[in-house]
């Protein structure tokens, strides 16, 4: 009998596990002192409850990058496929994704949970993930090729999407067409974006308009209309995981940390007038991530859902900056831009963050060759770097600007020559990527973390234990229990 009891209370958990359902919220960058930063200042706030009610520790990436910067493309490949660098070798955004490590929630989607994601990283190209069985919607990364969507009914936002995110790369322009901004209206509108989501962003137009704010708060856009894409999406489909990526709040500490910590430097490296203008941007940032947290802990807490808020490394200041230039070279044309850094022709540009730009080649080897002579081309000194991975060449770009000319291949060139421009900039970037990030959890009973930073490798398989999932054989036992 007692064999038979224990069975059963097996069968009950296994039966129990098969029906747990998550939303896990990708929050690029943020450490842990951020979240618990924003709480002690505001401790009404939805994220000041959560810290206070829920499992709380810090993540850690041991990712080796030698002579690099951990980059968050590759934090969060080794984060969603439970393998480091060394082994899936997704560095930058275009990198080629292993199809034998497949990232947590295609995983999940194979095994027939109902799965939906808005925005994660390497959701693009959708391809062969529309067949797998348990995918409900899939909006990919901004660093997709193509507009593809599922639904297709979203792809005239993500078409928006992708071009306001190239257009705004380096710094927020308005130098739009109108009729584009229209057009991106009538999409958000039909993609279901609240009218009071609308009128909220209006409102912070007109205060950019008037210079009340910084024209940057306006990152915070995307991700606040993604967000109110992705709540309707949840409210058609209801799936079993969800996944909802943002980066606004990464961007503005990357901009602005000084502002908010200055006391991690040894020395001012802005003024007091440009701390008390940008000063509250990280806390505006925090703001908005604060009120989606709180729709996403009612929708978990009143449909038997856990929320798991998870970074993939963190962000500090302290270090002196790099480069304070008033203005910087944003290449806008990147087709152009290759070409005249000697690309051979054929290769197909493909999305990246400033200052870098891919291009996919027809093969690794021609790859190869391509990197190899404009290394020759271009030396120590130019501003120019090169990696490869598999067919993809990514060009890191950091030309020096004088008296309106681009200091290129030892000549002075117009930006327009290069298919690029000269940006004004009034901040640049005091926030640095670090190791350490956050893993925060709605409290259950079974949510267990252990007395230490929890290794990013251990995510994916304890989100698939979690959804009753067997984790693949290459994951590593996960010392959490969500």
């Amino acid at each position: 009998m007692a064999n038979l009891t224990e069975t059963h209370r097996q069968r009950s958990d296994q039966d129990k596990a098969v029906l747990q359902r998550l939303v896990v919220l990708e929050t690029n960058e943020i450490p842990l002192r951020i979240f618990r930063w924003y709480a002690a200042n505001h401790p009404e706030s939805a994220i000041a409850e959560l810290l206070s009610s829920g499992a709380v520790t810090e993540s850690i990436i041991h990712d080796e990058v030698g002579e690099k910067e951990l980059y968050p493309s590759q934090t969060w490949a080794t984060l969603a496929t439970g393998v480091p660098l060394e082994k899936h070798k997704v560095y930058w955004y275009a990198d080629p994704k292993p199809d034998e490590f497949p990232l947590y929630w295609e995983l999940a989607a194979a095994a027939n949970r109902t799965v939906g994601v808005v925005g994660t990283l390497h959701s693009s190209p959708i391809g062969s993930k529309s067949a797998l069985p348990g995918l409900r919607f899939c909006v990919p990364d901004v660093f997709a090729a193509t507009a593809e969507t599922i639904p297709s009914r979203l792809e005239r936002l993500q078409s928006f999407s992708l071009d306001m995110a190239n257009a705004n790369s380096r710094a927020v322009t308005s130098r739009r067409p109108v009729a584009q901004y229209l057009r991106g209206l009538g999409a958000a509108l039909a993609a279901g974006v609240r009218p009071t989501t609308f009128a909220r962003l209006g409102r912070l137009a007109g205060l950019v308009a008037i210079g009340r704010v910084p024209a940057e708060r306006l990152r915070t856009a995307h991700s606040i209309l993604m967000a109110d894409v992705f709540e309707r999406l949840l409210n058609e489909h209801d799936p079993d995981l969800s996944v909802f990526f943002t980066n606004h709040v990464a961007a503005a500490m990357h901009r602005y940390w000084f502002a908010a910590f200055p006391e991690d430097w040894d020395d001012e490296i802005y003024d007091h007038e440009w701390r008390a203008r940008f000063g509250g941007e990280i806390d505006a940032a925090m703001a908005e991530l604060d009120r989606l947290v709180d729709r996403l802990a009612q929708r978990c807490a009143l449909s038997d859902r856990s929320l798991l808020i998870v970074s993939s490394m963190g962000q500090t200041g302290g270090e002196p900056l790099r480069d304070k230039s008033p203005e910087v070279f944003v290449v806008r044309d990147a087709h152009k831009f290759l070409q005249k850094l000697g690309f051979g022709e054929p290769f197909q540009v493909r999305a990246a963050m400033v200052p870098q730009i891919s291009a996919a080649l027809p093969s690794a080897g021609a790859a190869l060759i391509q990197v190899d002579r404009l290394e020759a081309m271009h030396g120590e000194g130019s501003g120019l770097t090169f990696d490869v991975s598999g067919h993809v060449v990514t060009v890191t770009y950091e030309l020096t600007v004088n008296d309106g000319l681009v200091d290129f291949a030892e000549a002075a060139a117009h930006p327009a020559e290069l298919g690029g421009e000269i940006v004004a900039v009034s901040e640049h970037r005091n926030g640095m990527h670090h190791r350490l990030g956050s893993i925060i959890a709605s409290g259950t009973a079974s949510t267990e973390f252990p007395d230490r930073a929890i290794d990013v490798l251990e995510l994916a398989p304890a989100i698939l234990e979690y959804l009753g999932v067997e984790p693949a054989a290459y994951h590593r036992t996960p010392s959490l229990s969500i």
